[in-house]
């Protein structure tokens, strides 16, 4: 069932739902006005809708058909691969399916270092290359920050 038959509030609410909210959260954040208890027993009636709930439906057989990969068969289909690098010993293949499979159960976070330089500008030109702080404060500050 299209989502073109149902109001942009339905929709909304059959996506939060899919997304994991509770019903009556998902009755709000779709734009309904109704809060506490009034909001459980409102967004229970909606999903008795027909039409909500096929909507419904057919956003969760979506997301199960997407889980369907898990993390299991993706650790094991790397270590396959891992096993045939080392069978051909190609053992860089072997050590990128071992990273991978690190990677995959977190036992591995990518860091970038990020290291900065502080370029100060010249008024003058100079000869000097290397000025240390103090003698750069001494001769560019401003009067009032010596």
């Amino acid at each position: 069932m299209s989502a073109d038959k149902l109001n942009t509030r339905q929709e909304r609410f059959c996506l939060w739902l899919a997304e994991g909210l509770p019903q009556s959260r998902a009755y709000v954040e779709a734009g309904y006005s109704a809060r506490g208890n009034a909001a459980e027993v409102s967004a229970s009636q909606l999903l008795r809708n027909p039409k909500v709930a096929a909507r419904l439906a057919e956003l969760q057989a979506g997301a199960a058909r997407r889980s369907e990969i898990t993390v299991d068969e993706l650790v094991a289909e790397l270590e396959s691969m891992r096993k045939l690098a080392m069978a051909c010993k190609n053992p860089a293949a072997g050590v990128a399916a071992v990273m991978g499979k690190a990677k995959l159960l977190g036992l591995i976070v990518d860091k970038a270092e990020v290291a900065t330089t502080i370029r100060k500008p010249l008024r003058e030109p100079s000869d000097t290359e290397q000025m240390s702080l103090e003698e750069w404060q001494a001769k560019f500050a401003p009067g009032g920050l010596q």
